[in-house]
């Protein structure tokens, strides 16, 4: 019963925005269409905003029968919890179509995301990579980008976002969806590969140099006028935390600093790549590709250092006590 009352939600969740949509006003233009003048403000249909709440009841339902001792296991209930604003926030992405009509990239951004994230609770429950995935690294990206999106235009945009009602229900979704995660992971909501990367001296002094040149190519912007003073300071702000945070994940054993420093790391990375897509909307080829090197200089030694990690049997090997390695 539980598998199937999860099953009807998600699968019955594409029924939302198809009821926003073919019941929206024809006269209304969506808000983020910068070329056009908006007609008439985005009302969000209540027929599509009623199946939605009735949708989301339902999942919670199915997820609570699949845990019976739900109310006395803090785990189950934080997974429950994840899971149903993990569904809710894929809920409200798919009412943001609506609002991004008009903009191409924006709408199949938007109907991406709500879909990976409703269509991932049935594979969440099953796999614990996929929960982290879905309710973990895919909430941060949506928090970092949206934060980003504030201050500078998003991909092919023209100007930055407006703070709206639904974006900040996603939000809070959002941020929901990781305190039920961290419930549910513990100290494992940073996983062990991440913690050793920043261990290696090598990648972190990468990583530092990255910062750097980071920073100068800020400088570089800023003088020719092309980043503004205030997301220059802020940018400064980020990568001086970003190397504090470096310095004590690597001489501690501190989940905050490894948090901060991927988080942030992370931050600089999509900056850097949301500037280069506005760059080349403008034919900027300079600070193109002194934004692609940027971005560069901190994704390449992070993500070899993960690639190129020892093989899960040698490694596991390696912790056993001397005098207890093949034995099974």
């Amino acid at each position: 019963m539980g598998w199937s009352l999860i099953l009807v939600a998600v699968v019955f969740a594409v029924a939302v925005p198809a009821l926003d949509i073919l019941q929206a006003p024809p006269a209304a233009t969506a808000v983020h269409d910068h070329g056009a003048t908006q007609a008439a403000p985005i009302v969000h249909s209540s027929d599509a905003i009623a199946v939605a709440a009735e949708l989301l009841l339902i999942l919670v339902v199915g997820l609570s029968l699949l845990m019976p001792g739900l109310l006395r296991s803090e785990r189950g209930f934080a997974l429950v919890g994840g899971l149903s604003l993990l569904y809710a926030d894929g809920i409200l992405h798919w009412f943001a179509i609506l609002e991004h009509l008009g903009a191409v990239p924006s709408m199949w951004f938007f109907a991406a995301s709500g879909a990976v994230q409703i269509f991932a609770i049935p594979f969440a429950l099953r796999w614990q990579r996929v929960a982290w995935w879905s309710g973990v690294a895919l909430s941060v990206f949506f928090l970092v980008l949206y934060a980003s999106v504030l201050i500078v235009p998003e991909p092919l945009g023209v100007e930055p976002e407006g703070v709206t009602g639904l974006g900040l229900l996603s939000k809070a979704a959002e941020l929901g969806t990781l305190g039920g995660m961290a419930g549910y992971f513990g100290s494992r909501i940073v996983p062990g590969i991440l913690r050793r990367v920043l261990h290696n001296r090598l990648v972190v002094e990468l990583l530092l140099g990255g910062a750097v040149l980071t920073a100068t190519i800020a400088g570089v912007e800023a003088s020719w006028r092309l980043l503004p003073i205030p997301v220059f300071q802020l940018a400064a702000v980020i990568l001086i935390v970003f190397i504090l945070s470096l310095a004590v994940a690597h001489r501690r054993e501190n989940t905050l600093a490894v948090v901060m420093a991927w988080v942030l790391g992370f931050s600089v990375v999509l900056g850097h790549l949301l500037y280069a897509a506005y760059y080349l909307t403008l034919g900027l080829v300079e600070p193109l590709s002194l934004c692609v090197l940027g971005a560069a200089s901190l994704a390449a030694p992070a993500a070899a250092s993960i690639a190129l990690r020892p093989p899960r049997r040698a490694a596991r090997g390696a912790e056993l006590p001397s005098g207890t390695q093949g034995v099974h």
